[in-house]
């Protein structure tokens, strides 16, 4: 009776290896036919960029167009127009649109209502002014030149906080690194903000200025990209007053002075863990060399989507869940069955 009950065991272990090879083979081919799509929208997003026809990114909606360009307004879906934009124009780059008020617009208000207070509590936490931090592993916890979109994503770029004396320049590149090769264009063209050195979860912020436009939750809509699409952010260093040095989030060997000027973390280590967030947190430092290496010069949150933040921590899919959970539930039926045939003592 044990010899059955262990056939029957061995049988059910290879019927669910069999099963998971080819789980893994449908994946493999559903993965190779998305990265054939995703160059394929890649190719029209730069066709579109040198018609001149689509300065903001492959994929883009109607709707999304009629949000960069609209100088004032209020769209239910995209957010309201600050009222205050930026007039630097660092190194003549273009701008992929304007920036929307904190808490407007379907994306503006759930950042806001899940995400804002908690991620300026965390970086008022541990990313201290002048300290090295360096060392901290909660900030540091994702490195941003692995970057690339796990699926297709409506992606904006949120702006936390800003602890420095540049008014510096962040921007993003999906064909390049930096500002030198691809297609960089500017996010916020001068990252300042009243709040300087004071990340502030309690909401009591000062207004906007022209030379301090942006707010904590304020964003830009930054496109629509297909899967595959790799990220990379850079940061003009104090580029709204003519500085051109760029660090960028490709690494230590992209950057000019070979440093690493960019951790990222995400809300899975805030207080309140977000173990399904979207959101990836990108802390810059905007001097040669690192300087205090306090890395709290800008802080921007990425709506990348809960699929990347999950291949970056290399974290298991749902449906992988879904499969171990199976394995086990078939263990312990064949397990049972085991016990009910061997003969009591």
């Amino acid at each position: 009776m044990k010899t059955k009950a262990l056939r029957l065991t061995s049988l059910a272990a290879i019927v669910l290896s069999a099963s998971l090879a080819g789980a893994y083979a449908d994946d493999s081919s559903k993965s190779s036919d998305d990265q054939s799509g995703d160059k394929q929208s890649q190719s029209a997003s730069l066709d579109d960029k040198n018609s001149g026809d689509n300065k903001s990114g492959s994929d883009k909606s109607s709707s999304e167009k009629e949000s960069s360009d609209s100088k004032s307004g209020d769209d239910s879906n995209n957010g309201k127009v600050s009222a205050i934009q930026s007039k630097a124009d660092p190194l003549g780059l273009p701008i992929v649109g304007k920036v929307m008020e904190s808490g407007s617009g379907t994306a503006g208000a759930q950042f806001n209502k899940t995400t804002l207070s908690q991620a300026l509590g965390f970086v008022q936490k541990n990313l201290p002014e002048g300290q090295n931090n360096s060392g901290n592993e909660k900030v540091f916890s994702i490195d941003p030149a692995k970057l690339k979109l796990a699926e297709k994503v409506n992606l904006q770029a949120f702006f936390v906080s800003q602890s420095a004396g540049f008014s510096s320049t962040l921007g993003f590149n999906t064909t390049g690194v930096g500002v030198k090769s691809g297609n960089p264009e500017l996010i916020f063209p001068n990252v300042s903000s009243p709040e300087d050195f004071n990340p502030n979860p309690a909401n009591n912020y000062g207004p906007r200025t022209e030379w301090q436009p942006l707010l904590p939750g304020d964003f830009v809509n930054i496109g629509t990209y297909a899967k595959g699409t790799p990220l990379d952010f850079f940061l003009i260093a104090n580029g709204a007053n003519g500085g051109d040095t760029v660090f960028n989030s490709g690494g230590a060997s992209a950057n000019p002075d070979g440093l690493a000027h960019t951790g990222g973390f995400t809300a899975s280590v805030f207080a309140v863990p977000q173990l399904n967030s979207p959101y990836l947190f990108i802390d810059f430092k905007d001097w040669w060399g690192g300087g205090d290496k306090d890395y709290n010069d800008a802080v921007i949150a990425i709506n990348v989507g809960a699929k990347t933040i999950n291949s970056l921590l290399a974290t298991p899919e749902p449906s992988m869940y879904l499969t171990l959970g199976g394995f086990l539930t078939l263990g312990v039926w064949a397990k049972r069955r085991m016990d009910r045939m061997v003969p009591q003592a």
